[in-house]
This record gives C-alpha cells, sequence and structure tokens, in this order.
C-alpha cells in the first residue's frame, strides 16, 4: 500500500506562522523586486541612460518579467500559508517547471537574449511581454486550481445542511 504524500502542513509543522509570514514578505519584497530593480538600474547605467526611453517596450518587459517572478513567489507563499493540505511535490514541480524551466530557462534567456541584444523593434519586444504575459496568466490559473483543489472551508463555518440560515429583514 502506498503511503500518502507528505503535505506542506506536515513538513512546516515545526515553522511558526509569524516565520512564515516573515518569510512571504522577505519572498515577495526582495527577490522580484530586487531582482527587477537591479536588471534595470544596470541597464540604465551600463548601455545608456535613454536605454528603456528610445525603445518603449523595453521596460515592460523587464517589468512583467518581474510581475512573473512575484506571482511564482506569492502562489508558493499563499500555499505555505493558507493551502496546508498541498503535497510538498506539487510546491516542487512549481520551484522547479515554473521556476527554473519556464522562470530562468525560458523567460529569463528570452529576456537576456533580447536587452542583450538590444534588439529596436517594436513588434519582437512586444511579442515577447505578450509571452510573459500568458505564462503569468497561466500562474493565475494554476493557482486557481490549486485553490479549488487543496483548500477547505474550516467545519466551524460552514452551517450543517440541516439548519434554518436567520431570516433578515429588509
Amino acid at each position: 500500500m502506498a503511503t500518502p504524500a507528505p503535505t506542506l502542513g506536515e513538513s512546516l509543522a515545526h515553522v511558526t506562522r509569524t516565520e512564515r509570514w516573515v518569510m512571504a514578505v522577505f519572498a515577495q519584497l526582495f527577490c522580484p523586486v530586487g531582482m527587477t530593480s537591479s536588471l534595470i538600474y544596470s541597464c540604465i547605467h551600463e548601455i545608456s541612460p535613454s536605454f528603456f526611453s528610445s525603445v518603449p517596450w523595453r521596460l515592460p518587459l523587464v517589468l512583467s518579467y518581474g510581475a512573473y517572478m512575484s506571482v511564482l513567489f506569492l502562489i508558493e507563499s499563499y500555499a505555505e500559508l493558507f493551502l496546508p493540505r498541498t503535497p510538498v511535490t506539487v510546491i516542487e514541480k512549481l520551484r522547479l517547471v515554473g521556476g527554473w524551466g519556464v522562470g530562468i530557462g525560458v523567460l529569463g534567456l528570452m529576456l537576456s537574449a533580447v536587452l542583450g541584444a538590444a534588439v529596436e523593434d517594436s513588434r519582437v519586444l512586444a511579442a515577447c511581454t505578450f509571452l510573459v504575459a500568458v505564462s503569468i496568466a497561466g500562474l493565475v490559473v494554476f493557482w486557481v486550481l490549486l485553490a479549488c483543489m487543496y483548500g477547505s472551508l474550516e467545519s466551524s463555518t460552514v452551517p450543517a445542511a440541516t439548519a434554518q440560515l436567520p431570516r433578515v429583514p429588509i
């Protein structure tokens, strides 16, 4: 008989809720925001001050990549805080596929190639930004499915099937 996969609640039982919130805030503020701002800073100061203003689609591309990474960290933090029944393997696959495969492998490589080659064609930059936006939409769909599958209402908040709800006077 197969043993059930360990859940986030079981694997994080030794971590207090306060520590989880601190890690969620840290992951949300410093990882995507710090990465995006350092990339913008390096492009402005190393290449030229008008790097983003000369071609209008460069900045949305960089910001959308930061938004992708932010949503990725947000899903992970949300699962750790509010979805304790989620199997650990789901979050590991999210990190592996969403973070390393799509985030770093596909989108990060695309971003570095487009910005490194200083592409000026707005159509190419808009298409790359659209690809990142579609990836963000995919993450949001995954988040909704994760919340529907492993989220639950507390039994104390669900009224019994036979209980009558109080009537509110209109």
